[in-house]
């Protein structure tokens, strides 16, 4: 009988041991999953800014503080943190990563040239979920991480000169370049190279109107039409962190010059001697061809001819008539 009563009061006394016990093991379980979390979400944030920090080393020139043609550069960078953060459950602080900052390693004062640093750093929050630590630190572990890695591309992202910078050779392409009658649509595109960050066309057009303006922004703009008459001279201005270059001479368009074509008179009825005054120079009286009209001799009536009446041709056009 006292045998089986010291084994009952041996197992009652650890069932109470083991009741003590438990909810240390279970505390000091969860601080170990806590901590557990915590290091491999700063493992994690490592890698983040690792690949920022790289990320805007290779493309600096999208932080240039005169470029306005790289913002799906930028919106690239932030997407590449704001997916990783999501994947390593970080809530980031801020929300929204701040820009890389760049560092003039090399003393040029270029700051995105290359042999620059480009610096990121970021912060994470991580929850706890352990009632202890939370009450002690306040229910999230704020942890940091930054990474440094240099420029590898890029000229200048402050200043306009130095030996790196290398200033836009605008030039223009336009197809075509002349015609005999408006309206006269023109295609224009960009020949200057890959150097430019923003351009800026003026065709040269009084007669613009909000549908078919004078101006443009783009690098390759299309089609312009000119609808009156005239000579236009078109200049294009390419800008990059290094200034900006306009075309100097700009493209001259020539639209319906008033030389170019002439109407042809009606020399039917008129003795051959009479035709060259109504058909030639000056222009009045005559129509203002510049050729002599075929046959040369001869002084009879004449009844037909080789171009039609009131149609408009080339100035340097010949005709021939008949007495037939």
């Amino acid at each position: 009988m006292l045998r089986g009563w010291r084994r009952r009061r041996s197992r009652g006394q650890s069932l109470v041991e083991f009741a003590l016990v438990l909810p240390v093991v279970l505390l000091l379980t969860l601080v170990a999953l806590d901590f557990g979390r915590v290091y491999l979400g700063w493992i994690n944030l490592q890698n983040m800014t690792r690949a920022a920090a790289n990320f805007a080393a290779n493309n600096s020139t999208a932080w240039s503080t005169t470029s306005t043609a790289n913002t799906a550069t930028i919106a690239r960078y932030k997407n590449q943190i704001l997916n990783d953060a999501a994947a390593s459950n970080c809530q980031l602080d801020p929300a929204t990563p701040a820009s890389p900052e760049f560092s003039d390693a090399n003393g040029d004062d270029l700051l995105t040239g290359i042999g620059d640093n480009a610096k990121v750093a970021l912060t994470c929050k991580f929850h706890v979920i352990t009632p202890v630590i939370s009450a002690i630190v306040g229910g999230s572990v704020n942890v940091s991480s930054s990474a440094v890695f240099p420029v590898k591309t890029g000229m200048s992202g402050i200043v306009s000169s130095g030996p790196t910078c290398i200033l836009p050779t605008p030039a223009i392409s336009a197809n075509p370049t002349s015609g005999p009658l408006p309206p006269l649509s023109v295609t224009f595109a960009d020949a200057s190279g890959g150097v430019g960050t923003a351009w800026s066309w003026n065709f040269g057009d009084i007669n613009s109107t909000a549908a078919n303006p004078n101006t443009s922004t783009a690098q390759n703009p299309g089609s312009h039409t000119y609808i009156a008459a005239g000579t236009y001279t078109v200049t294009l201005s390419v800008s990059n962190a290094c200034g900006t270059v306009t075309t100097n001479p700009g493209v001259t368009i020539s639209v319906g010059e008033s030389e170019t074509l002439c109407t042809v008179p009606l020399l039917d009825g008129l003795q051959r001697s009479a035709a060259q005054a109504v058909w030639g120079l000056p222009k009045p009286p005559g129509a203002g061809f510049t050729t002599i009209v075929q046959p040369i001799n001869g002084n009879w009536t004449i009844v037909t001819q080789s171009i039609v009446a009131g149609s408009r041709v080339n100035c340097g056009s010949t005709i021939t008539v008949t007495n037939h």
